[in-house]
């Protein structure tokens, strides 16, 4: 039998073979030297909410469950070395930051900035979407006040660093630009093309992508251009975690170092789809889709397992339908496409899901129904 990582009971066996895949890719991820065992760990907790991480996990594991459940042994549990000396930030970074999107990823960067009492200028395409940004920022900090979590003066103070423009050029003084629109690779492209157009040579870009490439991105901007992944979680103003990298150690240790300031924890990792979360997360909720084709098990019944088991915050389930079968099943395709992992093949019940319209909680139904107080399952 399999422990639980919170209480040192034993958990269900079922429990661990769905974890299993995850585990094992995690184990991969940091034999390839994208990430360092720990920096897998901390983005697990920070990203996923789990307790402990993958790796972690694996240790505690007592050696014969391990081998009964033929997963590998986890890397050794080593000191890193401190980057805190390295990781300072360069004088670009000591300027307002540009945010360009006006969507739920960029309205959240933004108030994550002003919270943080740094200066930020959110490019919008219309003078009317950039403003719905603004009200989402100032209702969520009047929210924040009510609650007691923000006094008055610090809302105020927020509000003044937030700036609005539709005018690229308006960002010439920002010392570095994040993107945050769709996760779309053309429409990435064509925003990051605008803003080389406009800003200064020494103006760094950063995407927000969750699931493409710094690589696939900056394709067809100069040589010179620095562009680097800063990739937030959602809800940005409340989730620590950012995932840096970047193909400059330089540039990524500033970054760090600025993510630091803004009260957040960077991980870094090397540039392959979908970083270190996502690459872990992703095929983990693909392969309780195909536990659940497969009747194995209801969804109800799955995320409870998986909650009592390990202490996830929720199921894979219900995190499915939070993140939108749509975005989930999109996001596994990218990861298909730039693995050719038959097993990383969006799995026949999402895409049924997604082809029925049934979007998860924004559509009212996915996996479950959240249309009605009593929930029930596909």
């Amino acid at each position: 039998m399999s422990q639980d990582m919170k209480s040192g009971e034993p958990a269900n066996e079922a429990a661990l073979s769905l974890f299993s895949g995850l585990l094992r890719d995690a184990v991969a991820l940091a034999g390839s030297g994208l990430a360092s065992p720990a920096d897998i760990d901390t983005a697990m907790r920070l990203g996923a909410g789990h307790p402990v991480g993958p790796l972690t996990l694996l240790r505690h594991l007592d050696p014969a469950v391990r081998a009964a459940a033929g997963l590998p042994e986890p890397p050794e549990a080593v000191v890193e070395p401190d980057r805190s000396e390295q990781e300072t930030a360069a004088e670009v970074w000591e300027h307002p930051v540009g945010v360009a999107g006006t969507g739920t990823m960029a309205s959240g960067i933004a108030e994550a900035l002003v919270r943080a009492d740094v200066p930020a200028i959110v490019l919008g395409r219309t003078r009317a979407s950039a403003e719905r940004l603004h009200d989402a920022v100032a209702t969520s900090l009047g929210k924040a006040v009510a609650r007691g979590r923000l006094t008055d003066d610090l809302h105020q103070r927020a509000l003044a660093h937030l700036h609005l423009t539709t005018d690229p050029g308006d960002l010439a003084d920002c010392g570095h630009v994040i993107e945050a629109v769709a996760e779309d690779l053309a429409v990435k492209q064509e925003l990051l093309r605008l803003l080389d157009d406009a800003l200064p040579v020494d103006t760094v870009l950063a995407t927000n992508t969750s699931s493409l490439t710094v690589a696939e991105i900056r394709a067809g901007l100069p040589a010179w251009r620095t562009v680097i992944a800063l990739h937030f979680f959602n809800p940005a103003k409340a989730m620590k975690l950012v995932e840096v990298t970047g193909p400059d150690e330089d540039v990524v240790n500033a970054a760090c170092a600025w993510v630091r300031r803004i009260g957040k924890v960077p991980v870094r990792c090397g540039d392959e789809r979908g970083f270190v979360v996502n690459r872990l997360l992703i095929p983990y909720l693909n392969d309780a889709v195909r536990a659940l084709d497969a009747g194995a098990f209801t969804a109800i019944e799955t995320d409870a397992l998986m909650c009592e088991a390990f202490g996830h915050p929720m199921g894979p389930f219900e995190l499915i339908d939070l993140i939108g079968t749509d975005v989930t099943a999109a996001a596994q395709s990218m990861l298909h496409q730039a693995s050719g992992d038959a097993r990383l093949k969006p799995a026949d019940g999402l895409l049924s899901l997604v082809a029925e319209g049934r979007f998860g909680r924004k559509s009212g139904a996915g996996f479950h129904d959240h249309s009605s107080p009593t929930r029930s399952t596909t």
